[in-house]
């Protein structure tokens, strides 16, 4: 009991950091719509939401994360999607701290090497099915390492929850991937277990196919990691000038400097921290991963570092310290439950041109608000939205090119059909509209509903 104290306790202090954090993720409305659909009339399979892609094929990766989210809706309405949100959150600190306290007795070593998680996890505590494959990989980290210290439990639990994962986002790949690695190095390792990490190994990927899309479900992780989408800022590699990129770069820091100092560290850890190291110089939304997966190299690091300095006394929680902290954290808990939002935080949206917009095909809106709208203006289908992959190529280079009123704009306009411009006032093609003369039928100073010719 004393040992889930720490990270029950750092996981409600992250679920209450999370609770603080409106609802105003660009992609959580058309989560909702298409968990909605689900619901309603089966796996969505088609685009349902546009005029320009309308009927073309769709990733169904999510749909398991889909669902739930809509159901926190529907049972809650938004206080239940932030509560997801603060669940989730809490949830996946607190597995990042058990798992570091897997070797460990210093319960401040455990919190701090939880720390760079934490910081890091801040940028995916989002209202999408994304964040609940975060909190899957941590609980996949913490069942292979068990797994591997001879819990055939564990390694079992390992398909299972790879099964799972694999119907509620397409991050289940590196969950695949690495319990692959970390089978075939047991295998090599320990001949009396071979034949479970094998069985282990060939479950796992069979399971990645139980889903609506089949083999074809390997089809979105693919594409994210072989040619990601740089033109979307959280797909670009890490910028070392945000506060993300300095944690990051902080924590690959300190990852060198645990390899380089201090004991040394199992060799088996490699199967697992370098793919996960890799992946997370991928891209700004990785970079998370590499925090969750080294908690317990730190935990480690730091215990020794906190022994020498203190001449190998030990700091165990008393039994009245470890109430009184599993006290507060029910306390912070509820409180993060009583502080969670209950509307979402509309003001980058506008909201007061609903009333003008057309209904049909033919609108043009900016990137940014097309899943907003497909929750809003449920008559009005989008020009773009975050289902981002369906739309590239020819779309996309069309939206590119109308929204900055680059050379052949206004044939691209002819073209698609478009018949009004849902845009900010300061976008090239607002001003050349107008200057165009064409009509403004709503505007403010966020937005600019104009008609076209």
């Amino acid at each position: 009991m004393t040992r889930l104290v720490v990270p029950f306790l750092v996981g409600a202090l992250a679920g209450a950091l999370a609770a603080v954090q409106p609802i105003n993720d660009t992609d959580v409305w058309w989560h909702l719509a298409t968990g909605r659909e689900t619901l309603a009339q089966g796996i969505v399979r088609s685009d349902l939401f546009s005029w320009t892609v309308r009927g073309a094929p769709v990733s169904t990766d999510q749909w398991l994360g889909q669902v739930v989210l809509y159901l926190s809706y529907a049972v809650a309405g938004w206080w239940g999607v932030a509560l997801l949100r603060v669940v989730l959150v809490g949830t996946l600190i607190a597995i990042v701290a058990l798992d570091a306290s897997g070797r460990v007795q210093r319960p401040l070593a455990v919190v701090l090497a939880t720390m760079p998680a934490l910081l890091l996890t801040r940028a995916v505590a989002v209202d999408r099915p994304e964040l609940a494959g975060f909190v899957l990989f941590a609980a996949l980290l913490y069942l292979l390492r068990r797994g591997r210290a001879g819990s055939w439990r564990a390694l079992v639990a390992c398909t299972a929850l790879v099964g799972v994962w694999a119907n509620v986002h397409g991050s289940f790949a590196l969950g695949a991937v690495l319990t692959g690695f970390v089978c075939i190095e047991g295998a090599l390792r320990d001949v009396a277990r071979r034949r479970e990490y094998i069985a282990v190994a060939l479950a796992t990927l069979a399971v990645t196919l139980a889903t609506p899309a089949g083999i074809a479900t390997w089809t979105a992780p693919g594409s994210h990691f072989l040619s990601p989408p740089r033109d979307i800022q959280e797909w670009n590699v890490v910028d070392v000038r945000t506060p993300l990129g300095v944690a990051y770069a902080a924590t690959l820091a300190l990852l060198i400097a645990s390899v380089l100092a201090g004991p040394r560290i199992d060799p088996r850890e490699a199967v697992i921290v370098i793919p996960v190291a890799f992946l997370s110089l991928t891209a700004a939304r990785q970079a998370p991963l590499l925090a969750i997966a080294v908690a317990p190299l730190f935990a480690e690091r730091v215990a020794w570092a906190l022994a020498f300095a203190t001449r190998g006394a030990t700091a165990q929680i008393s039994r009245p310290a470890s109430t009184f902290l599993a006290a507060a954290a029910v306390a912070i808990a509820a409180m993060a439950v009583a502080i969670a939002p209950r509307a979402p935080d509309e003001r980058a949206y506008p909201r007061a041109a609903l009333d003008s917009i057309p209904h049909g095909d033919g609108l043009f809106a900016r990137y940014e608000w097309g899943g907003w709208l497909i929750w809003n203006a449920p008559a009005t289908p989008v020009f773009v939205d975050g289902r981002l992959f369906q739309y590239r190529g020819a779309v996309l280079d069309d939206y590119q090119r109308i929204v900055t009123a680059k050379q052949g704009w206004r044939d691209a306009v002819t073209r698609r059909g478009v018949r009004a411009l849902l845009v900010v006032p300061s976008d090239p093609v607002a001003v050349r509209a107008r200057e165009l003369g064409w009509r403004v039928i709503a505007s403010s100073e966020s937005f600019v509903l104009i008609a076209a010719p």
